[in-house]
């Protein structure tokens, strides 16, 4: 049976690991020394080396070769073969995530009294800690408090913060670190020349963003390129088994809402995945730009370790976009994306939330509600066209035959959106598919049916907008109220009516 990357090249000594060394450094001294911790605690993202450390150590202090003064195993003895076939029986390895309950915990205890059947110690490696229920948490605690000597404990978790303080205050700590592109990039060249594949480097560079400083990740959808058999992977040949990505497009991206270019950027978003693009990788990979942006704003160290991550030329642009922007839309920016995620995740059509957020940050408009644009920006958006803060037909109201009520809203709120639409499209179309639901006491509730749209209302200075857009059309003062509504599920044809509504558009063809 064939095993893959990842498991076929596990590290088997602490030389071997790569980009932990801040790690492996400090437990090599304590094995040479002999001055081991009762109980360690490895935290980290994913993929970057965890458990293979946690076996490495079960090893080093079992093997049965090891000198005095050194910190290697010798993965020749039978304690060292024994842990790495998996045979061990002093090595007991748990998964907290299908194993979570008081009495998985219970039945470790029961084995922890009984001395190591070969070994020096016996190891105790629990994988995803933070899983465990509270009561699990209990019992485990009283083994971490009187532990018996002959019992080292590894805690390996992705999410410390959900560490009761009582467990993370019993045990070593070690962070380990996001795995640097240039550190994994050797490790992937290394691997393919040992199978005698040739990968072309740009094809290396894009499994490596992929990977997102996870090894574990990198070898694995390395993996899936040799799957393929060839003995040249060249960048067309990657495209079948690569989810379909390119840096350069997420940087053209941001580059239209800069540029107050709506159109260009929803355009591009459409054209990617109507190409079969992987919109979390896309939307990941916008994030991460963005946030390096952010890093050179802030310059000094921050801003070397995006030059290291990023090749020449793409540092160059980041660069260059970063210096049009000033640090507090760049900030906005940031926001608001990372406010899409959890709508595109939960909306039928998943490009909506995305190309919502395009708009409004491709839109001068939106800026002046909360800001006022930049000069060289705001000439950008006259030049293109684009409408600014003062509506070009001002809504007229039209005097009340009788009292205002709920359906007399519900009958006029067409007008609130058509009187919006020439001061802020995005804000034109939140309205359009929301709904008044009650009026009480000058207090207009309305439905949202996007999590998105309803954070956006909820904002002050937009929500004082809609307010003088309400106002405008009843002759009468209106405070907005938004609330939360399951959303219906709409069919393309719905969304397409709206969204032509809004933006004053027709089908052509």
């Amino acid at each position: 049976m064939t095993s893959t990357l990842y498991r076929k090249y596990r590290p088997q000594t602490f030389a071997e690991v790569v980009g932990q060394e801040h790690v492996t450094r400090t437990l090599e001294h304590e094995v040479m020394q002999d001055k081991l911790a009762h109980a360690y605690l490895f935290c980290g993202m994913r993929g970057v080396g965890k458990t293979t450390v946690a076996r490495l150590l079960a090893k080093a202090v079992n093997c049965q070769k090891r000198k005095p003064q050194e910190s290697e195993p010798c993965n020749s003895c039978e304690s060292c073969q024994a842990i790495t076939a998996g045979r061990s029986l002093d090595l007991i390895e748990v998964d907290a995530a299908s194993n979570r309950r008081i009495d998985d915990v219970r039945e470790i205890r029961e084995h922890i009294p009984y001395g190591p059947s070969q070994a020096r110690y016996k190891v105790v490696i629990v994988d995803e800690v933070h899983m465990l229920t509270t009561e699990a948490f209990n019992a485990l605690l009283k083994t971490l408090e009187e532990p018996p000597a002959h019992v080292l404990f590894v805690l390996c978790t992705t999410e410390v913060h959900k560490l009761p303080e009582t467990i993370v205050s019993r045990c070593q700590r070690f962070d380990f670190r996001r795995i640097l592109a240039a550190v994994l990039l050797e490790r992937l060249r290394g691997i393919a020349q040992q199978e005698k594949v040739r990968v072309e480097e740009s094809v290396l560079r894009q499994v490596v963003e992929l990977a997102g400083g996870s090894s574990r990740d990198a070898e694995s959808y390395l993996g899936k390129l040799l799957s393929l058999g060839e003995k040249n992977v060249t960048s067309e040949l990657a495209r079948l088994a690569l989810p379909h990505a390119d840096l350069g497009l997420a940087l053209d991206f941001i580059g239209y809402l800069i540029a107050w270019d709506a159109r260009a950027a929803v355009g591009l978003l459409n054209s990617f995945l109507a190409e079969g693009g992987d919109i979390a990788y896309f939307y990941r990979q916008v994030l991460e730009l963005m946030r390096h942006m952010l890093m050179l704003k802030l310059g000094g160290d921050l801003a070397h370790e995006v030059t290291a991550e990023l090749e020449p030329t793409l540092s160059g642009r980041v660069d260059k976009l970063s210096r049009e922007l000033t640090q507090a839309r760049l900030q906005r920016m940031l926001e608001r994306w990372l406010k899409v995620e959890g709508s595109w995740r939960a909306s039928d059509m998943w490009q909506l939330p995305l190309e919502l957020a395009a708009v409004e940050l491709a839109s001068p408009e939106v800026e002046s509600v909360e800001e006022p644009a930049p000069k060289a920006a705001s000439a950008r958006g006259r030049e293109a066209g684009v409408a600014h803060a003062s509506p070009a037909t001002p809504i007229v109201p039209r005097p009340l035959s009788s009292s205002l009520d709920i359906d007399v809203v519900s009958e006029r709120w067409p007008e609130v959106v058509s009187g919006l639409r020439d001061f802020n499209h995005s804000l034109s179309f939140i309205l359009s598919v929301a709904h008044p639901v009650k009026l009480e006491e000058g207090i207009l509730t309305v439905g949202f049916s996007y999590r998105l749209h309803l954070e956006r209302v909820q904002d002050a200075k937009v929500r004082g907008v809609i307010e003088q857009a309400l106002s405008a059309v009843f002759g009468t003062p209106l405070a907005l109220k938004g609330i939360a509504e399951e959303a219906p599920v709409a069919t393309s044809g719905d969304l397409l009516s709206n969204v032509l509504t809004t933006m004053g558009g027709r089908v052509v063809g």
